[in-house]
């Protein structure tokens, strides 16, 4: 029996709503509207959901609430039905959309990575390989609601978002699945048409008969077209489709069906399993053997793949794993389906298996790592030939006739690989006619084979698919579907001559065999015995091959496409077994005429690991019952993989007809489930053959009486809430399942009445006690605990007087009944006869717990005053009775006041056992009762102990009961030494005989115990093992429920154990590993953190236990290893060690908890002073306040955001003092030319202010993105007065690159971090007109991997408009985000923009010269580090392309000097530093053609060509010889030796020669110390050639009056050059001797002045001007970042040029400087990497432009590439615990072993120099990043820069405790507001002897301090603990004490002798204490 309850009558949640809103009438019929109820687990236990849908309305709500209304009156159509169900992550989900909308399949690109990688490799994700889950599969999925209208679907996640899909079709019903849900489509009302002429059907096997067979596969297959209504789309012919559609309607003619016969067959199951993607389609895979090879073992498999029978109806489908218990490990779920076919009459139970797309990478690398493993099986998919096919399963063509065709798979193979059917070369040889007559013969003869494929009949049986059908139904399935016919492939059964279950090519939806019996060795596929346990291991092993067959087709569709092109093969379907129906069944729908439920087993098997699942279905029209048990078995998918996805393979095992009754459902008591079986009971177990009967029918109420308000409406008052109802005899139906076994009884008149049936107890400690027993019984016995708690509870709700002499709850004494009753057997006849339950209720009142704890802290403390101190622990052999001098009369009285659990249980567990309806055996043996008894007895002991070392334990309270209950085992099996006899254990640990009741009986034997002859305490085991440094581990569950059995233990068991008792586990296992603790102590936190002891567990283990573990802890606090991961590091307490790169971004304490006001005037002045303006430019207030840590002491910052400064409504600022002889309006218009020239230099600023402000920026996404214009204020000093610049000549318009160089410092403020920035949020924020704001976001956003997520169509509709400035943002942007990938998609997107990459004769293109410069750059930007032939090719084609001029026509205005110079820097990078290996280049001659138009002579006719492509060659070279060292190119690309030579080469491209030269020679560049007495020892001045050495001392010497001279241009050039190459090897290296080198030179150059009136100065002077800029870039890229203030000074002297000769370009490159000098406000830099030299080359090339739009030499575009370029270097440190940055002196290890001080937060130097960066404060916990010990460390800081410490304690800190307590005392006195507070708590006597430092550990002196809200506990609590425990009486306490004091005799023996977490004076303390308490006590004795 089972205990049920009455709730009322069930009524929808939202019926009341429905009605009061008026959707609904007051009392709604039935068919009025749709419920559905589902149970929702979460952390807090299982919540009811109910779903109720009607015409226009759907509600969803969670228990007694509604959480969401979703009306549909507006959609135009009905609801159909809704359902909640499971989808995966949204955002693979997401990722699914846009590849859909791209309308691209493109394998390798659909799962790359949205965030650009490492440069110089391909972005590479993880692949989702056989070693590798999905994502889908592995991230938490996201629940929503799926409602169906008619012709869509919306899907609302219970999250937020929402989506809309279009149905092809209408549906019949859905149900839920593991991902998304099943649709049964509709059928298709056609009407009937005349019958056509039909071929006669031949007979079977004959000649006609095997050749159109294939035919009629085709027609009838579910691949053709069908139109609309077909089951896939039809796809129009590149042809027109005319004459294709008459040949089809021809052949439909002739060998079509009559009537409607076509849209019969159309499969009718679909599933969606993503809202972003397309319908699938169920399927059923067929599989059949190939031609065994020569040398191989087993023969090939081919897999085939078949839609269900449109007859198939779902009945049923899995909504979660069914299998699902929370801890399984890397496993598939397990998925079954049952569908019935009116049509065959018939049950079909399916397994289905979700397949995984994957791409082509993934299955490269899973073929790669298959044959790595060379394990025995090999996987043949994709294989170099055939040879290499060993068994495995995969897709493979038929060998026999082309005209064979079918949906094999085996056509999608990878290019280059070999099928079996194919020979491995093509040949044109004539077949032998041997070939010939085999053909004919397999063409003849289906049976037929080759000889040299031919083999044994046995092992042609031994590969089971074990999804076939009978033989019997072959005829009606090939009247339903014909397939395609051949030879009959070997038979998938045994070994043994076994009936096959039917042809392989039978329909899915055959009925099995009519049999409800046992499966014997004649109807099975396997030998079972009559248990149901079988050895199957080769039948398993074909169904992992069958499945792994599915997967590996299922890649290669995802790749190559499918043969059936239109399915995506989602659901994969194996068939397990029929059941026939009767043919009275299925008056209605045949998916309501069945009920299906399922339950699995419940407790661990100690023999094996596999899994038994019962499946029940229910015929409702005939009330039989069928049941089919599966034996559900893990397997790996691919063995020869170490990590391989695990799947379920459910096996059929026994089958039969259980009889009739009246309905079925399944219920779920939390972990507990059961089938009820209306009018005949429950079954609980799958191993339980017998039911649990249920009690007489409770009377129906009308209300819940658990309702604490009423939820009906129209609550008839006067009667109450305890109403009843008239009951019927039987309930209609059973439905509505719901949480802790409530489920809904119906009654003739539709009500339905609410029951629950308790399957498991609801108090914690006695379910925990049930698991236990359920654990170490035999699985025989272990089934039937459960089922005989039910029973005992139900009788003692019933009979509320069994259980009164008890303390114990009602559950626990049924609990205690049911342990008893498999060992009563144990009881002589004396003991029976006196246990009856009514003679025991009588006369007897339950005791009160209080005094029986009473009564034992009396005899305890009896003991306790005759003892010395720990001397009562040990058990001593009692001489006298203790009860000898107490009176009879007294003796009555105890007697009656014992608690009487074990007589009441004992007498129910008798009558459990003589009823006959416990399952267990009256005749049972003593043999087998003695063993369960030695089982239980261990197991609990075993429990107990492993619940004394947990402080908040349920168990605790009860650990006396529970004693007593093994005292009582202990007794019956004769065993002295587990009795409660006087001083024994259990008599001394709560279970006396003076406070318990016991059953008396001889025992009839004494066993002997294999572990444990006496009990062992946990305490006991623990301290011998500190003592001996014993490494003895305790007994474990498993090693209990392991006794008497030959196999090895499951690892099930083992596992479930391990849940039971994790902490027992855990230190058997920590002292087997440290050989009794013997370790270090950073390999014992290593161990801890192994076996799962954390820090939940060591704040609840006792102090003792603790101790060795808090010590190791203590001891690898303060220099834990640098290796250690996040879990160790958060172990030790060390959080701020943790180098995860996800910590969020620090947040002001201000910002966290309000303004904090400041009180004294310095501070106030410098908030407002500084604050402000940083705040209102940088927007992140974490990157505020680390900008003002760097630069604390001066103004800097700001004002280098003040001159940057261009937005509105901020004023320019100019100036124009007043003349004596101007008058006003000369002043006026002399202030207007001022300010037209500082709107001129204010142009220039946004590429400054976004490297200032460079990624602070998070936008909101729900927000346009503002992208602001230039201010058209200006200041104009020393008036004060304000000119407004006309706005009309500021236009886009007219200044076009001006405002696409704002929007690209508006895009560069994001950060590369955010999430979200995607498809939708671009075209949110993309105006309605293009416009070159945008267009810079755009080249913005891909420059940071932004548009990696931009959906393709987006793409094309920002092309077609042809907007110059945005084709080349679009252009150069995506090109950036797919850097290095040669995606095929961006290279036919670019070629489109570029002439020469148009096939010949192809139409001239209408773009601009400027869009395909920009996609000569993208190009090699794409094939980044490539060495890409073909596109290396064409741009040494570009750069020396020969134009044939027309004299009248002028320069060809495509192929200028901006066009080959992008063609000459895509060249190198396509080649990058490849120059020594240009592998695949070969034959082009590539050095020697781009030396010859850098450095050749000029033929006459060529001079124009050659001069507009020298800079593009000589760039290339650069890049291509980069860091080569390539003595021979550096010499030849030189500047020239002599000043004749100079007059031939342009005078710019010296300056580049100077610079490629020592950029191939890298290492060569060596900054020289600067040397006043030597000022021309430098490196530029040693490199400058020989005519030049003394020019420098020429300039000097002039005193500044060095006149311009054109013959001193090449020099000023070359100089240049050297100091452009100088600054590019010390980039963002902030060495001062390379800055001083490049200053000196420009302090140099300011010495040239003199008159310019001739025209040969004012080249000269040009030329100087120019130098100047790049020597001003230069030093800014020496010290990026690092706001040098000398710097600084010179690049505020360029910028306060404002006069008409200074052009647009050179204020340009005095902004870009100042930007770079502060780039990211001080925490970003430059790198030296390859890539990011040649990003510094191509944005700072030195030829700037003369105006706005001037691109003639270099396209402005290019200047933003110092992206590339920029590094986050800044090291920044962080407080933990109040999360703000902190200054603190840091020490930096070079690789070389030198070493710098520095203070953070800086810069630090190039990563891959660093070896190591510590902390150096002692203050704070040591940090040290180790970059060479840990490469972890390396990669997390790359990816955040921020570095956590923690204030350690004043004791760490300090050497000595003189200063330790200074510094506790210092700290104290800063926080004296806080201490004060807490003055009173710690006047308390309990904690007035806590010092200094220990308050500190408890209040840190930081206000703002985490640890004022940390719940973890401080060693200050331990010693309290211990404190307390010294005082006590417990016998656990003491325990605890004495081996606290064993283990510090152990360390003080070891290492330094010192406790460092407990301190020696702490535990010298307490070991006085004791020996006081001792003293006490001997005195009392001897008084």
């Amino acid at each position: 029996m089972a205990k049920v309850e009455s709730l009322g009558v069930h009524t929808p949640v939202a019926l009341s709503y429905l009605i009061k809103e008026g959707i609904l009438p007051p009392e709604p019929k039935r068919e009025l509207y749709q419920w559905e109820t589902y149970v929702f687990s979460d952390s807090h236990g299982d919540v009811e959901e109910e779903v109720v849908a009607t015409k226009h309305c759907v509600v969803w709500s969670q228990g007694s609430f509604i959480r969401n209304v979703y009306p549909f009156a507006l959609e135009g159509e009905d609801v159909i039905q809704a359902l909640l169900t499971t989808f995966p992550n949204a955002r693979d989900e997401r990722q699914d959309y846009e590849q859909t909308a791209n309308g691209v399949v493109n394998g390798y690109n659909k799962n790359q990575g949205k965030s650009r990688q490492s440069v110089g490799q391909p972005p590479v994700k993880p692949a989702q390989t056989a070693t590798q889950p999905s994502e889908s599969a592995t991230q938490a999925p996201s629940r929503a609601l799926v409602v169906f209208l008619k012709t869509k679907v919306h899907v609302y996640y219970l999250q937020g978002s929402r989506h809309i899909v279009d149905l092809p079709f209408e549906i019949q019903r859905a149900f839920s699945a593991p991902r998304g849900c099943i649709i049964q489509r509709k059928p298709a009302l056609t009407a009937a048409l005349p019958p056509t002429p039909q071929v006669p059907a031949a007979p079977p096997n004959s000649f006609f008969s095997s050749q159109l067979q294939p035919t009629a596969s085709f027609l009838q297959s579910p691949t053709r077209a069908r139109g609309f209504g077909g089951s896939q789309p039809v796809r129009p012919s590149p042809l027109g489709g005319g004459s294709q559609a008459k040949l089809d309607a021809l052949f439909q003619d002739v060998f079509g069906a009559s009537g409607n016969g076509a849209e019969v067959d159309v499969t009718s199951l679909y599933s969606l399993t993503s809202p972003l993607s397309e319908l699938g389609v169920l399927t059923y895979s067929l599989q059949h053997q190939k031609p065994r090879l020569a040398g191989k073992t087993q023969p090939g498999l081919a897999v085939e793949f078949e839609t269900l029978d449109a007859a198939e109806e779902v009945v049923y489908v899995s909504s979660k794993d069914e299998l699902d218990d929370g801890d399984r490990g890397r496993s598939s779920s397990l998925m079954l389906i049952v569908t019935a076919n009116r049509e065959l009459r018939s049950v079909t139970v399916w397994h289905a298996w979700y397949v995984e797309e994957k791409t082509l990478r993934s299955l490269f690398q899973q073929r790669a790592a298959q044959k790595a493993a060379k394990a025995r099986r090999r996987s043949s998919f994709l294989s170099a030939n055939m040879g290499t096919a060993t068994g495995t399963a995969t897709p493979a063509v038929r060998n026999r006739d082309a005209t064979r065709d079918s949906l094999a798979v085996g056509s999608l193979r990878l290019p280059g690989d070999l099928i079996a059917s194919q020979p491995a070369a093509p040949s044109s040889r004539k077949p032998t006619r041997q070939e010939e007559e085999a053909v004919m013969a397999s063409q003849m003869d289906p049976d037929y084979q080759p000889a040299a494929s031919q083999q044994n009949v046995r092992d042609s049986r031994r590969i089971s698919s074990l999804n076939t059908d009978m033989r019997a139904s072959q005829t009606a399935v090939n009247a339903s579907f014909v397939g395609p016919v051949g030879r009959r492939n070997a038979s998938f059964g045994g070994a043994n001559d076994r009936k096959s279950f039917g042809h392989r090519k039978s329909r899915g939806s055959t009925p099995g065999s009519v049999f409800n019996h046992s499966l014997g060795p004649d109807d099975d596929l396997m030998e079972l015995d009559s248990n149901g346990d079988f050895e199957a291991e080769e039948s398993v092993e074909s169904v992992i091959r069958h499945i792994r067959a599915t997967f590996e087709a299922a890649g290669a569709d995802s790749v190559f496409g499918s043969v059936d092109e239109g399915f995506r093969r989602e659901l994969v379907l194996r068939k397990l077994h029929s059941f026939p129906i009767s043919q009275r069944s299925a008056p209605r729908s045949m998916a309501t005429s069945f009920r299906v439920a399922t339950l699995k087993d419940s407790s661990s098997s100690p023999e094996s690991d596999d899994h038994r699942l019962n499946v029940y279905v229910h015929d409702r029209a005939t009330l039989e019952l069928f049941s089919l048990k599966l034996m559900v078995k893990q397997r790996p998918l691919w063995p020869e993989l170490a990590q391989s996805l695990r799947v379920e393979i459910p096996i059929v095992t026994w089958e039969a007809n259980l009889g009739r009754c009246s309905d079925i459902v399944s219920l779920n008591d939390g972990r507990a489930h059961a089938v009820l079986l209306g009018g005949r009971g429950l079954i609980l177990s799958t191993e339980v053959t017998e039911l649990c009967p249920l009690p007489p029918p409770a009377p129906y109420r009308r209300y819940n009486t658990f309702d604490a308000l009423p939820t009906h409406t129209g609550i008839d008052k006067d009667m109450g809430k305890n109403r009843t109802l008239h009951m019927f005899d039987l309930p209609q139906e059973f439905a509505y399942p719901g949480a802790d076994g409530s489920f809904d009884e119906v009654d003739t008149q539709g009500v339905c009445h609410r029951r629950r049936l308790q399957l498991r107890p609801h108090e914690p400690y006695v379910a925990i006690l049930l698991d236990v027993c359920q654990s170490v019984l035999p699985s025989q016995k272990a089934a039937h605990i459960r089922y005989a708690w039910c029973k005992a509870h139900a009788w003692l709700v019933q009979h509320s007087g069994g259980s009164a002499e008890s303390a114990s709850s009602a559950e626990f004494v049924a609990l205690v009944a049911a342990m008893l009753a498999p060992i009563i057997a144990l009881l002589d006849a004396k003991a029976r006869a006196a246990l009856n339950v009514s003679r025991l209720a009588a006369g007897k009142q339950k005791p009160t717990s209080s005094h029986a704890m009473g009564l034992s802290r009396q005899s305890q403390e009896a003991q306790l005053l005759g003892r010395s101190a720990w001397s009562w622990l040990e058990r001593s052999q009692p001489t006298t009775s203790r009860l000898t001098s107490v009176s009879p009369s007294t003796r009555g009285q105890l007697d009656r006041r014992k608690d009487q659990l074990l007589p009441v249980a004992a007498a129910l567990a008798v009558e459990l056992v003589d009823s006959d309806v416990s399952g267990f055996s009256k005749e049972e043996s003593t043999d087998s009762a003695a063993r369960c008894a030695m089982r239980l007895m261990l197991g609990l002991h075993i429990l107990r102990e492993e619940h004394k070392l947990c402080s908040l334990s349920v168990i605790r309270d009860h650990n006396n009961a529970l004693g007593a209950i093994v005292a009582q085992i202990g007794s019956w099996l004769g065993v002295d030494a587990w009795r409660s006899r006087l001083g024994s254990y259990y008599d001394l640990d709560g279970a006396s005989e003076e406070q318990w009741a016991y059953v008396r009986s001889k025992p009839t034997l004494s066993p002997q115990l294999p572990v444990m002859d006496e009990p062992v305490g946990v305490f006991q085991w623990f301290e011998h093992a500190l003592l001996q440094r014993s490494a003895e581990s305790y007994p474990s569950l498993a090693v209990i429920a392991a006794l008497d059995g030959r196999a090895p233990m499951s690892k099930s068991l083992t596992t479930a154990a391990k849940i039971l008792t994790p902490r027992l586990c855990a230190l058997s296992g920590m002292l087997a590993e440290t050989s009794g603790l013997s370790a270090s102590p950073a390999a014992t936190v290593e161990l801890m953190q192994k076996l799962g002891i954390y820090g939940d567990m060591l704040e609840t283990l006792p102090e003792a236990v603790a101790a060795p573990f808090r010590e190791a802890i203590v001891r690898c606090e303060q220099h834990p290893p640098t290796s250690w991961s996040s879990s160790l590091l958060q172990l030790v307490g060390r959080e701020d060690l943790q180098m995860d790169g996800d910590r969020s971004p620090y947040v002001p304490a201000a910002l966290q908890t309000g303004s904090h006001l400041a009180r004294d005037l310095q501070t106030i002045c410098h908030a407002s002073d500084n604050s402000p303006h940083p705040r209102a430019k940088t927007r992140e207030a974490g990157r505020l306040a680390i900008c003002l840590e760097i630069f604390s002491e001066d103004r800097r910052l700001l004002d280098a955001v003040m001159i940057l400064h261009y937005q509105h409504p901020h004023p320019q600022i100019g100036e124009c003092p007043r003349q004596l002889d101007w008058t006003d309006a000369q002043h006026f218009e002399q202030q207007r030319r001022v300010m037209h020239l500082v709107a001129l230099r204010m142009l220039s600023l946004p590429a400054g202010d976004g490297m200032v402000h460079f990624r602070c920026d998070t936008p909101l996404l729900t927000e346009k993105y503002s992208v602001p214009g230039f201010s058209s204020s200006c200041l104009m000093q020393p008036m004060g007065n304000f000119l407004t610049i006309d706005r009309t000549g500021m236009s886009e318009e007219k200044y076009g690159w001006a405002y696409f160089h704002a929007g690209v410092s508006a895009g560069v403020r994001i950060s590369q971090n955010v999430k979200g920035i995607d498809t939708s949020w671009i075209a949110f924020n993309k105006p309605t007109d293009l416009t070159n704001r945008h267009a810079g976001l755009l080249l913005a956003l891909g420059l940071g991997g932004h548009l990696r997520s931009l959906a393709k169509w987006l793409s094309f509709k920002y092309l077609t408009p042809k907007h110059t400035m945005t084709s080349v943002g679009l252009l150069l942007g995506l090109s950036a985000s797919y850097l290095g990938t040669m995606d095929s998609l961006i290279t036919r997107m670019l070629s489109v923009h570029i002439t020469r990459m148009l096939p010949p004769g192809a139409a001239e293109l209408n773009v601009s010269p400027i869009t395909q410069t920009a996609g000569l750059m993208g190009i090699g930007l794409l094939y980044y580090n490539t060495q890409h032939r073909r596109m290396s090719e064409i741009m040494l084609s570009e750069i020396e392309y020969m134009e044939v001029e027309d004299p009248d026509s002028g320069p060809d205005p495509l192929r200028d000097e901006s066009y080959r110079l992008a063609a000459g820097f895509a060249l190198g990078l396509i080649n990058i530093g490849k120059g020594r290996t240009l592998r695949g280049l070969h034959g082009m001659y590539l050095p020697e053609r781009l030396l010859t138009v850098a450095v050749g002579p000029r033929p006459v006719h060529a001079v124009h060509v050659f001069d507009r492509a020298t800079a593009g060659a000589i760039m290339a070279i650069a890049l291509i010889y980069m860091k080569s060292g390539d003595r021979a190119i550096a010499r030849k690309i030189d500047v020239p030796d002599t000043k004749v030579q100079f007059g031939h080469v342009r005078p710019d491209m010296l300056m580049l020669r100077a610079m490629a030269r020592h950029i191939i020679t890298w290492d060569n560049i060596v900054a020289q110390p600067k040397d006043l007495n030597h000022p021309q020892q430098s490196w530029i001045h040693a490199n400058l050639p020989l005519s030049y050495k003394g020019q420098f001392r020429e300039i000097q010497a002039a005193n500044g009056r060095y006149p311009f001279r054109t013959s001193e241009v090449p020099f000023y050039n070359i100089v240049t050059g050297l100091a452009w190459a100088l600054a590019l090897k010390h980039a963002g290296s902030g060495n001062k001797d390379a800055r001083d080198e490049v200053l000196t030179v420009l302090d140099l150059f300011y010495m040239i002045s003199g008159g310019s009136i001739f025209y040969d100065a004012k080249l000269a002077r040009t030329t100087v001007r120019r130098c100047i800029d790049v020597l001003a870039l230069s030093a800014a890229m020496i010290m990026a970042g690092t706001g040098d203030l000398q710097t600084f000074r010179y690049l505020r002297r360029l910028h306060g040029r404002i006069d008409a000769e200074t052009p647009y370009g050179s204020h340009l490159a005095a902004h870009m400087a100042i930007g770079m000098l502060f780039m990211g406000g001080g925490t970003y830099t430059l790198g030296t990497s390859d890539f990011a030299i040649a990003s510094l080359m191509c944005a700072f090339y030195p030829l700037f432009p003369v105006d706005v739009h001037d691109n003639r030499v270099h396209l402005q575009a290019f200047r933003h590439f110092w992206i590339f370029a920029a590094e986050a270097r800044c090291l920044v440190i962080e407080n933990i615990d109040t999360r703000r940055p902190v200054k603190m002196p840091i020490v930096v290890t070079m690789r070389d072993g030198a070493v710098r001080s520095m203070m953070a937060p800086c810069l630090l130097p190039e990563l891959d120099e660093i070896a190591s960066v510590q902390t150096d404060d002692p203050a704070y916990w040591r940090v040290m990043l180790d970059f060479i010990g840990n490469p972890a460390h390396l990669s997390a800081f790359r990816k955040n820069q921020t570095v956590h410490v923690r204030r350690c304690p004043a004791s760490e800190a300090h050497n000595n405790i003189f200063s330790a307590m200074l510094a506790a005392l210092n700290d104290a006195q800063s926080s004296r507001s806080t201490t004060d507070v807490w003055q009173c708590v710690f006047n308390l006597p309990a904690v007035r002897e806590l010092d200094k430092a220990d308050i500190e550990l408890i209040l840190p002196p930081d206000l703002h301090s985490s640890m004022h809200t940390d719940e973890r506990g401080t060693v200050v609590d331990d010693r309290l603990a211990l404190r307390n425990a010294a005082g006590s009486g417990k016998r656990d306490t003491l325990w605890n004490l004495k081996v606290l004091f064993a283990w510090a005799e152990r360390a003080k023996a070891e290492g330094d002798g010192r406790s460092r977490w407990l301190g020696n004076e702490v535990i010298e303390a307490l070991k006085a204490r004791i020996e006081a308490r001792s003293r006490s006590l001997v005195g009392v004795t001897e008084e």
